[in-house]
């Protein structure tokens, strides 16, 4: 969702005036600049439509999280341009629906065929930003389902919610501390229900690092899977890199390690991993087929787990390596200004010292995101 935002979800329609014009198409050219975005967003500003001006300031957000002039500029425009009693305050929703098809979604091990299928999937996300006792206040739901039409056993609905203030840390950029809540369900049943906690940097002026989040949470995975409670621990710096091969372009790349202490089953799912997760986007052309601009580009995904409890064998702890290429094309400003289509696919690749294991699934999704 991160990557929709950065490239303009709500990519501004054709504005009014000469000079706002203009800018609107080097936007489609680069729609990652940050200089651009805020020019344009006082431009479409002084001609009277805070709402285009708003979100050119999103995405400049989307790139500097703590970009000072877009910050002030959203707090000036929330509610229409209009102040009220308790501050400044925006609200964002974004929803999408589609379609995944998937060659093992049952993630059964090489050796097994023919467990294709094909799942609905859902998302929503939802962002609100307001003045709370002279104190910026950001809270945040995400949810998102998945379900198949055989595989009802893996059909799976998730939602997760948390708040904090928004603190100015000086020269560094901005802390959020947070507290929230996540619950899953799985098939007919409870999956898990989770409780964290911790605290996002939005740093500025720090070259390629634009965040680091670290987190902490505790699972509880009821009757179902009670070897699996406990605590993990995340830390997840984000970095991104603009106008690298051409213009407009963006390389996005998200480390983490973890440390997950499930307590049952002799710490059989006790683990700690280290991995990356990283996409490039670059703008290919447009405005074409109702859509104001078309990106793509590939991304990948590693993942190294080194788990505490033995083999089946005995003989040694638990490894798994996962690698996840895949593409995604992405298509802004379909027929309006807030409609977004999303094609992707990747492999997911599971490799194992315990044969059970691994598995391959090749994945295929289509989703059509409206922003709100």
């Amino acid at each position: 969702m991160a990557l929709l935002l950065g490239i303009g979800l709500a990519g501004p329609a054709a504005a009014q005036g000469d000079d706002a014009r203009a800018l609107f198409r080097a936007l489609l050219a680069s729609p990652t600049d940050v200089g651009l975005n805020l020019r344009y967003a006082r431009a479409v500003e002084a001609e009277g439509d805070p709402r285009k001006a708003m979100m050119a300031y999103e995405r400049v957000l989307s790139v500097e999280p703590a970009n000072r002039d877009a910050r002030r500029g959203l707090q000036r425009l929330a509610g229409g341009g209009r102040q009220t009693a308790q501050g400044a305050s925006r609200t964002e929703l974004i929803v999408g629906l589609g379609a995944q098809f998937e060659s093992n979604p049952r993630l059964f091990d090489d050796g097994l065929s023919g467990n294709e299928d094909l799942s609905a999937v859902g998302v929503l996300r939802l962002e609100d930003e307001r003045m709370l006792f002279g104190q910026r206040w950001r809270s945040r739901l995400n949810a998102q389902g998945r379900l198949y039409r055989t595989f009802s056993g893996g059909s799976l609905a998730y939602a997760g919610a948390d708040t904090g203030p928004v603190l100015d840390i000086g020269r560094w950029g901005e802390a959020r501390p947070l507290f929230g809540l996540e619950y899953a369900r799985l098939g007919n049943g409870p999956l898990f229900a989770s409780a964290y906690g911790g605290v996002e940097l939005a740093l500025r002026d720090m070259g390629p690092l634009r965040a680091i989040d670290t987190l902490v949470s505790y699972a509880d995975f009821d009757d179902r899977y009670p070897g699996r409670d406990g605590a993990l621990l995340r830390l997840r710096p984000q970095l991104a890199w603009n106008g690298l091969l051409a213009t407009g372009d963006r390389l996005t790349v998200d480390p983490e390690i973890a440390y997950n202490a499930a307590r049952g089953e002799g710490h059989r799912y006790r683990y700690w991993s280290a991995g990356a997760a990283g996409f490039y986007m670059a703008p290919l052309f447009g405005p074409v087929a109702g859509f104001q601009q078309i990106h793509a580009g590939p991304e990948l995904t590693i993942e190294h787990r080194q788990y505490a409890s033995a083999t089946v064998a005995g003989d040694d702890d638990r490894r798994d390596w996962r690698l996840s290429p895949g593409l995604r094309l992405i298509g802004t400003g379909f027929l309006e200004q807030d409609l977004s289509v999303v094609l992707r696919y990747y492999i997911d690749n599971n490799r194992s010292n315990e044969a059970d294991k691994e598995y391959t699934n090749h994945t295929v999704s289509l989703v059509v995101y409206r922003r709100f």
